[in-house]
């Protein structure tokens, strides 16, 4: 049975506009209830205990990271910093001086001692079909699945997205406090979507619109949802959210891909080539996807693409 927490905490966190039904925070939610309750009718949610099982849970500090990383060069915006300077940055960064953001870094690549320390891999968010031998793995040259962002007060998104190629997104906040602003799909025509860049909106300063030069935004029905440490927010495919850092924030977010965004993903990745003038190539990469879609649910009904491990989804 799902534990709710309590209706003061939720209402703190959860600011939705009119007629927005809010995100539920929830407890000890069992992975088939997920599935029907929010992976395939795609309602967000925040699930209050999904990484208990790492073991980094309750102990990534910036102290944590200052000690075990920080000598660590990582790039951010053209520059170099070492990580524990980084952190020092971000700590005192404030909402009128406030520091980089993103700070985001693929862990495979530049923390790869620290896979081991966010593993298992939730449940909630098997099967994933994006490293399975079928698929032509070009497709996820953009995809960094697996990433760690630093962040500190004042810290903002620099634009309103959906995660490319509709996969679900998964959020999990280590440290702080981070502030997600969300709209649902289907209101695209008020969000000033990118031509260029279908999964991006083009509007400028978004955290602090201009109303009489994006006067259709003031239709679009959203909500603030806060996710604290130790939270992790599920945002199904085609949910346009960005977000800023109430404090300094510690977080880690991957992508999924599975039956239930299978026809999304096809449609994105189609979409996509004809933008690129390969239409025939989208007609015939998007008619062997429609194939293999049906193969990998066999597959899954056997196993396949439920594995724990981040090296083998």
């Amino acid at each position: 049975m799902n534990e709710q927490i309590s209706a003061a905490v939720a209402s703190e966190a959860l600011m939705p506009s009119d007629d927005v039904v809010p995100v539920q925070r929830i407890a000890g939610m069992g992975v088939d209830e997920f599935i029907a309750e929010h992976r395939k009718p795609r309602r967000p949610v925040i699930l209050v205990d999904a990484a208990r099982e790492w073991p980094i849970y309750g102990r990534a500090t910036p102290d944590h990271f200052r000690r075990a990383y920080g000598s660590r060069t990582v790039r951010v915006r053209g520059r170099d910093y070492a990580l524990g300077e980084l952190i020092d940055l971000l700590e005192a960064s404030t909402v009128d001086q406030p520091a980089p953001y993103p700070c985001k870094f693929e862990i495979a690549r530049d923390f790869r001692e620290l896979v081991s320390e966010v593993t298992p891999r939730f449940r909630y968010s098997l099967p994933d079909r994006q490293a399975n031998p079928l698929l032509p793995q070009q497709l996820f040259r953009s995809v960094n699945n697996l990433e760690i962002f630093f962040g500190g007060p004042g810290g903002e998104f620099p634009y309103l997205h959906y995660d490319v190629m509709r996969l679900h997104a998964w959020i999990t906040q280590l440290h702080g406090d981070k502030e997600f602003t969300v709209y649902a799909p289907g209101q695209e025509h008020l969000l000033y979507v990118n031509p260029d860049i279908p999964w991006q909106s083009s509007i400028q300063d978004h955290h602090h619109p201009d109303y009489e030069r994006y006067p259709l935004l003031r239709q679009a029905k959203s909500q603030k949802v806060v996710v604290r440490a130790g939270e992790t927010l599920f945002l199904p495919c085609g949910w346009w959210h960005t977000a800023r850092s109430l404090n300094m924030t510690i977080s880690i977010a991957f992508d999924q891909l599975g039956p239930d965004n299978w026809s999304a993903f096809i449609g994105d990745v189609v979409e996509q080539r004809r933008r690129l003038r390969h239409p025939l190539k989208g007609f015939l990469l998007g008619a062997y996807l429609r194939l293999l879609g049906p193969v990998l649910s066999v597959g899954e009904a056997f196993g396949a693409n439920r594995s724990r491990d981040w090296g083998n989804r």
